[in-house]
């Protein structure tokens, strides 16, 4: 058979005989698949998970553990009981890491088993409405309904949920035209995405968040070009304008060189002055008296008082 789009030739699927259903369901009758959501823990920790589940169950010598491939996990329980005790008490984790643990069922998903049953606290539910039939309709809007408990002060309810759609921790009901939010609380919920609240990875390891930094680092990134041309004018030689308008301070010495830089006040004779600036306007003449000559004629008895 040959492709029309890439110009390569493909086998044909091969048909494998039909197998015995009774002894397959019998092989696997008492097992369950596990497979951890955390990248890290199935990748590399699948060795330290098959010896510590056991312990929790306190069935070790009950229970054998095979790693499957694909991440996942075989658990082989000798009787019925064990297994349907641990089947009650999930969900459980590892290192952090939310555990999908259901029964084997003959499929050929390489993700199975994706589910996780979680005990879910409603809070904020007025007291009137704290009856079975509204807390099952809230469990039936979040997944798959398993059982109620409206028997604890705050009611929950236990549902199974899809480990790969988003977790939700708020929800608003519509009482008689008035809208009530509700926080729903994730009984035994481990790590997982704070921002976008989902159980295959951690906010650090976030697929979105490279896509999320680097929307932001466009509207906050400026032009190379421009960073330059801002470096070059900072470096640019001021002009005579700009030299004019500032003031320049040379490095400050110690006080006594500044006492000595200081100009000094000078002694002015004025009488001095006047003669000189005088003299310089008004040149004397012949005719024309100086001052000193026009005093001792217009007052000869102050001047010889004076001499």
């Amino acid at each position: 058979m040959i492709s029309s789009d890439r110009g390569t030739t493909r086998e044909k699927p091969l048909k494998l005989p039909p197998v015995d259903k009774t002894q397959m369901l019998r092989r696997f009758d008492r097992t369950l698949v596990g497979r951890a959501l955390l990248r890290e823990v199935r990748d590399h920790k699948l060795g330290a998970l098959i010896k510590f589940l056991p312990t929790i169950w306190k069935c070790e010598s009950w229970v054998q553990g095979f790693e499957m491939g694909d991440g996942r996990v075989h658990f082989r329980f000798q009787n019925e009981k064990d297994l349907q005790a641990v089947m009650t008490n999930r969900p459980y984790h590892y290192d952090g890491s939310m555990i999908a643990l259901q029964r084997w069922i003959p499929t050929v998903r390489r993700d199975f088993p994706t589910t996780i049953p979680f005990w879910v606290v409603i809070k904020g539910l007025p007291n009137y409405w704290c009856e079975e039939e509204s807390v099952q309709s809230i469990g039936e809007d979040l997944g798959e309904f398993d059982v109620v408990d409206v028997s604890e002060p705050i009611p929950k309810v236990r549902v199974t949920l899809d480990s790969n759609l988003p977790l939700i921790v708020r929800r608003e009901i519509d009482d008689a035209g008035q809208i009530c939010v509700l926080d729903l609380h994730y009984e035994k919920l481990q790590k997982h995405c704070t921002r976008y609240l989902r159980l295959t990875h951690e906010a650090p390891q976030c697929p979105e968040r490279p896509r999320d930094s680097q929307l932001g680092r466009k509207h906050h990134r400026e032009p190379p070009r421009k960073r330059e041309e801002d470096d070059f004018q900072g470096k640019k030689r001021p002009t005579r304008e700009e030299r004019g308008n500032g003031v320049s301070r040379g490095p400050r010495g110690p006080p006594e060189a500044a006492a000595l830089s200081r100009p000094k006040s000078v002694r002015r004779d004025l009488m001095a002055e006047l003669d000189t600036c005088q003299s310089k306007v008004t040149a004397p003449t012949k005719d024309s008296l100086t001052t000193k000559e026009w005093v001792r004629t217009t007052f000869p008895q102050e001047g010889r008082s004076g001499d």
